[in-house]
Order: C-alpha cells, then structure tokens, then sequence
C-alpha cells in the first residue's frame, strides 16, 4: 500500500509562516558566558568550532554541545551559554547590539582555540505558534553524528554569512528554514520522545502513518477503523499507541486539526464560513459551526469579527 500524502511537517510550518532572522555570529576565547533573556518562538545555532553549554533557567542539567551540533531552543525561558557553568556572565542585549561586522568577540587572541556559533532566531504567526512550541523540548540537541544534512545545510550557513554576495539575504532566510525542517526531522533523536506531540507521533513507523492520513485530506470522512488500517494496527491498540505519542485519541486530534486550519482561514482569508464547513468535511454550515463553538468557545462568524478588530487594534497601536 502506497503510504498517504499527508505531511504534518509541511502543513504545520505552513501555518507558522516562519522569518528567519540571523544573529552576529559569536567568537569566544577562554572562560566565557552570556545570559540571554526568553524568547517566544525558537532559536537556533550551530556551534562552528569549540563547545558550550546551554543551561535553562529553572534546569538542573545544562546540555552540552560539540563542533558540527545543532540546537533548537523552543519558547526558551531565560538561559546561559558559557564554556562552563562557573564562568562569569555578560548580559547578551548589549554584547550582540554591539557586534563589530556581524561577530561578537570575547576572550583575548592567545586565550586558545575558539568556539565559533552562529545562528538566530525565528519569528512565528502568534497564533499558530503553538503548532511548534507544544511540540519541541526546550532545548534540542542534533549530535554532529547524527546530523546529516542538517550538517551540510550549516556548513553553506556559515559560507554564506562570511560573503557579500547578491542575493544574500534570500539565501540566509531559506537556509535557516531549510534547517528548521530538518532539525523537526530530527527531533526524535534529541528529547521529543519524552513530550507527547504530534511532532514525537510523527518518528512512529506506524503512528506516523495514522498521523499523516488525517492531514492527508482534512475534508475526508473516515473512521477509527480507517485509521488502524491504514496503520496497520487494531482499533484498541491504535488508540492506545496514539493517545500515549500525541496526548490526546486519533479523532479528538483530528477534530483539534481542522479547528486551528477554521481558526487560520477566518483570520486570514474571506472564505465564507459554509464554504469553509465543507472544506473541511463537515456536512453543513450548521454542524461546523457547533463544533467550532465547542472547541474555540465562540461563533466562526464572532471569532473573525474579534481577529479582525484585534489585527486593527495591532496596527493602529
């Protein structure tokens, strides 16, 4: 059996509407550390030459990463990058606001060899950005051995930040999605597999396929029978299974699917809310509109009227 054409991936970052936005590459010697203040979405790096470590705030257990890693921090609280845990800290805001031709520089020439980082962070649609950071651990580490192409992708990263060449602001923003939907790729092998989400679903072979069916065709009627056969599995242990990978049973996830695509077009588009109810399988206007209240708490029609008057409100301000 061909498997589906879903893509979860593909769907969900299409709802992020992702910009990438590259940092000053950092060039420490010695004993160093920056304090960095939360971020809402992700941030991501890769570390060039030399290691750090990186320490939540609220964690114990700092992680620890090597030349050629890549990390991805989701909604990060505040945290530390060092060389180690006992060395004094700098304040990041003022360090990269100062940043000589696009490189923070700490540590005198002769203080050893450096570790090189480059990165930056991206900016997700406020409404969506929830898809991603339910999802992701708050810190996650692809080893250089593990890496692949997210390996290659930095290394052309890197190049390019070292160049002024045409079209370079393009390449950077597509590079750094580029490595975004590989690090998601990745994901199972740096903590997801401890966070229930559709991301940590998504690296089971036969939950992968369950999950890639429902996003296959979210106008399509099908069934939990459907679902186990298309996973190859039993109804009882498809529901278990997806249930203890995702956090919540096949169709409740389904149902949460089509309600934050409703909630995106009513926000984003014009599409008629009728025309929207049977885009996304549902038999009426009226039975849509039920089940949107029940999930979102109010009418498709009130939920636009209040996006709209909130993205004036924005504007305005």
């Amino acid at each position: 059996m061909q498997p589906p054409a879903g893509d979860p991936i593909n769907d969900v970052i299409h709802l992020l509407r992702p910009e990438a936005i590259l940092s000053a590459g950092l060039l420490a010697r010695g004993r160093w550390g920056i304090r960095f203040e939360g971020y809402p979405h992700v941030k991501f790096g890769t570390i060039v030459a030399g290691h750090c470590v990186i320490l939540v705030e609220g964690r114990r257990r700092a992680v620890r990463c090597e030349a050629g890693d890549v990390y991805l921090l989701g909604n990060p609280p505040a945290y530390v990058m060092a060389s180690d845990l006992q060395a004094p800290r700098l304040d990041a805001k003022p360090l990269f606001s100062d940043a000589i031709d696009g490189v923070v520089t700490l540590g005198a020439a002769d203080a050893g060899p450096a570790t090189h980082i480059v990165g930056g962070h991206f900016i997700f649609d406020p409404s969506n950005a929830h898809l991603l950071m339910n999802a992701l651990p708050l810190v996650l580490r692809v080893p250089a051995a593990a890496a692949g192409p997210l390996r290659e992708l930095s290394g052309l990263l890197v190049r390019e930040l070292a160049e002024q060449r045409a079209g370079r602001k393009l390449v950077l923003d597509h590079l750094a999605q580029l490595i975004l939907v590989h690090a998601m790729r990745s994901a199972d092998v740096g903590g997801v597999q401890r966070r229930a989400s559709w991301l940590r679903a998504l690296a089971d072979p036969q939950i992968g396929l369950a999950l890639r069916h429902i996003h296959a065709d979210v106008g399509a009627r099908f069934s939990l029978d459907d679902l186990a056969a298309t996973a190859g599995m039993s109804r009882s242990a498809l529901a278990l299974r997806f249930k203890q990978l995702v956090g919540r049973p096949p169709l409740d996830y389904a149902i949460a699917w089509r309600m934050d695509l409703a909630r995106d077009a009513l926000r984003t588009t014009d599409r008629a809310v009728g025309e929207l109810a049977f885009a996304l399988g549902y038999a009426s206007e009226s039975a849509f509109s039920a089940a949107f209240r029940r999930v979102v708490g109010t009418s498709p029609r009130a939920y636009r009227q209040e996006a709209r008057a909130t993205a004036v409100r924005r504007n305005d301000s």
